[in-house]
């Protein structure tokens, strides 16, 4: 599968599951339910997605499409996804104003993302990369990004790990704490 095709087919998953965490009815248990559910789903995903970016496409990229910039910037904005995506696991009652607040944050951060990579990245991607590259890229992030799912790698200690300034000061990198944080 080309890697562009594969990347925004997870675009697509995040702004379906982010409107399943918007949406209110009559039924609170039952939206509970749906929102946890699209809660440890959206988790997963963003995580698996962003890690799998980072250590399978953006590198190549970088190489063979000289997007730099725009790989540095992606980074950048992973953390502060990674932070958004935090806030929201740590808001317990679902149904509260938090959460609400806590999705909204996520949701502006993750547009501004999504909207970016597309026109950058992405579009690099399409205009430098061979078929056949994009191709191979596509196997080696879908791999990737499955493999870190399956690893739980939403669950809310390991998004904590991902965030600098989010871990226990003894696990901080110190050159890059004052950076990032």
């Amino acid at each position: 599968m080309d890697v562009v095709e594969a990347i925004v087919g997870d675009h697509v998953r995040f702004e379906s599951l982010l409107r399943v965490l918007r949406a209110r009815d009559t039924d609170a248990e039952a939206v509970r339910a749906r929102r946890l559910r699209a809660r440890t789903e959206l988790a997963d995903l963003l995580v698996g997605h962003a890690q799998a970016e980072e250590s399978q496409v953006y590198p190549k990229v970088r190489e063979l499409a000289g997007g730099g910039d725009h790989v540095a910037h992606g980074a950048d904005e992973h953390v502060d996804g990674h932070r958004r995506l935090l806030a929201l696991l740590d808001v317990e009652d679902v149904l509260a104003p938090a959460f609400d607040r806590a999705v909204g944050k996520l949701a502006n951060s993750l547009a501004h993302h999504l909207d970016e990579e597309e026109r950058t990245l992405l579009n690099d991607a399409r205009l430098q990369l061979d078929p056949a590259t994009r191709a191979a890229l596509g196997v080696a992030w879908t791999a990737e990004r499955d493999r870190l799912i399956a690893a739980g790698c939403g669950a809310r200690e390991k998004v904590a790990a991902l965030i600098p300034d989010a871990r226990p000061p003894h696990q901080r990198d110190p050159l890059h704490h004052d950076a990032l944080g």
